[in-house]
């Protein structure tokens, strides 16, 4: 019986398309593996709530072992009682900082600004930064929420940046110490415990995992992430690692001749030493297989499956919504689409466009709303916990990335019979939408062709109810069982031994 181990860098409530498919995949090999197993990488200060609220949500089957790098090291415990700090300090004027989500105050002490502290919703100490006299932050103090002092910061006064952090155990020992280039990259790192030294912080998490996964019967290591591939590589062992790609390795401007993505680098570099290797769409394995020279048996094609949703009613269903799933990034071209439902609007003047999501641009997308006069017509609506709601309320939904893995986004909105207009791009769509049957595709960056075929599914309810109810049928071409098998098969199915040679990709990661 194999362990799946899935190395990855966090969990969290508030999650993306990334962390939603790994969880649903760890949810099922649950069903069938005695054990699965999440190591997470990054330091979260609220690490352990973090997860029980993951559990008690349904996020994530109980059965699941959750083990942190920081947190295992540290010994951090579930605070289920926070312990409320007062807001007075003896001998100190505070300020509130009204531009704080959180409760937050800037401290006084005859007249010199020397504290700034920040507190949880529920009255614990989230953090202190002190400051010197010339307002300057020289360290940054957190905790979790039962006042347990547990990373204290050394900021570099020229950029006001980390350059060092301390991590501490309950009796005030530091475990763990990490040392922060001018880029902000984690290098240096002690562990204590161990008297070990490394010149990378990602070489410390594999020497811990090579530790862990002593204790598992034939374990599987799982890299999801770009971010993940480093450790995972470098993890030495009687163990089988799986490499999962979930976007387009494709750099600017996304062609066949575009460079390889820096961060996919010590992937490819290190594809020999993964015992299979996943994506998610044909079309991504056979350039792959051309272009990094790769063994066609190492590769598998799994794509996600689509969910099972109810479609959506005529009572449901506003012929003049458009909506979309996306974060407020810039890989995901939102302002695109914001500027192709001007041309909507113009033709079509109660049309609306809602965009449920989360991300940096937010206020930049909101400024662009606003100077193209769409107040009343495009709605930046935050996250939701329920997507099959936002499709069903909607004529189509809009995909104009620039590129994707998948695009789960599209299966969703179809299994709730939204069809789906989505730009061409690497990959996804074309496996997806047929085009002109369930959905449109429309070449990337056409924003008057997108506007048009959103108006021509808004105003032909004849041609929107047949795409609808073609869109459904995603539930049968992508479906559960098939997903679920495909799965299950892997990690039921022996890695064909190989030879592991070293070889240097960067030639021809320039085609």
């Amino acid at each position: 019986m194999k362990t799946p181990i899935f190395v990855f860098n966090s969990l969290n409530v508030k999650r993306g398309g990334l962390t939603k498919a790994v969880l649903k995949r760890a949810n099922l090999l649950a069903d069938h593996n005695s054990e699965v197993v999440f190591f997470t990488l990054a330091y979260q200060q609220d690490h352990k709530n973090i997860i029980e609220k993951l559990y008690e949500s349904g996020q994530m089957d109980r059965r699941i072992k959750v083990r942190n790098f920081y947190a295992e090291l540290l010994d951090t415990e579930l605070v289920t009682e926070p312990v409320q700090m007062p807001v007075e300090l003896p001998g100190y004027s505070h300020i509130v900082d009204k531009k704080s989500k959180l409760p937050a105050y800037r401290y006084y002490n005859n007249g010199l600004y020397e504290q700034y502290r920040r507190f949880e919703k529920d009255g614990s100490l989230k953090l202190i930064d002190y400051m010197d006299e010339s307002r300057t932050r020289q360290r940054r103090e957190e905790y979790l929420r039962n006042n347990r002092l547990i990373r204290t910061s050394h900021m570099d006064i020229t950029n006001n940046k980390p350059k060092l952090h301390r991590y501490f155990h309950a009796d005030g020992t530091c475990k763990i110490a990490v040392w922060l280039d001018e880029s902000g990259e984690e290098v240096k790192t002690i562990l204590f415990d161990q008297n070990k030294e490394f010149a990378k912080v990602q070489h410390a998490y594999a020497y811990w995992i090579e530790e862990a996964v002593k204790s598992y019967e034939s374990p599987v290591l799982l890299s999801d992430s770009r971010k993940t591939d480093e450790t995972v590589l470098r993890v030495q062992g009687d163990v089988e690692k799986v490499g999962v790609a979930h976007s387009s390795h494709i750099a600017s401007p996304y062609k066949d001749d575009s460079d390889t993505k820096i961060t996919w680098h010590t992937f490819f570099e290190g594809i020999d030493d993964y015992d299979k290797v996943v994506v998610l769409t044909e079309h991504q394995k056979q350039d792959i297989i051309s272009r990094y020279r790769v063994n066609p048996d190492k590769l598998h094609v799994i794509p996600h499956a689509a969910p099972s949703t109810a479609p959506a009613t005529g009572e449901s269903m506003d012929p003049h919504l458009a909506v979309a799933l996306s974060r407020y990034s810039e890989e995901k071209a939102v302002d695109e689409g914001i500027r192709a439902f001007r041309h909507v609007v113009d033709k079509l003047p109660d049309a609306r466009y809602h965009i449920y999501g989360f991300g940096p641009l937010e206020s930049q997308l909101q400024k662009l709303i606003d100077e193209l006069r769409l107040q009343d017509n495009v709605k930046l609506m935050g996250f939701t916990t329920d997507p099959a709601a936002a499709y069903q309320s909607a004529a189509c939904s809009i995909l104009t990335s620039n590129y994707e893995g998948f695009g789960m986004v599209l299966t969703e909105s179809m299994a709730a019979g939204t069809p789906a207009i989505s730009y061409d791009m690497k990959y996804g769509p074309r496996e997806i939408i047929r085009d002109g049957v369930d959905g449109f595709i429309v070449e990337a960056g056409d924003q008057k062709l997108l506007a048009d075929r959103i108006l021509s599914i808004m105003e032909d309810s004849e041609l929107r109810r047949e795409m609808a109810g073609k869109a459904i049928e995603i539930t049968e071409r992508f479906s559960e069982k098939d997903y679920d098998q495909s799965w299950i098969e892997l990690f039921s199915s022996q890695s064909k031994p190989e030879n592991k040679k070293k070889k240097s990709l960067f030639g021809f990661m320039k085609k």
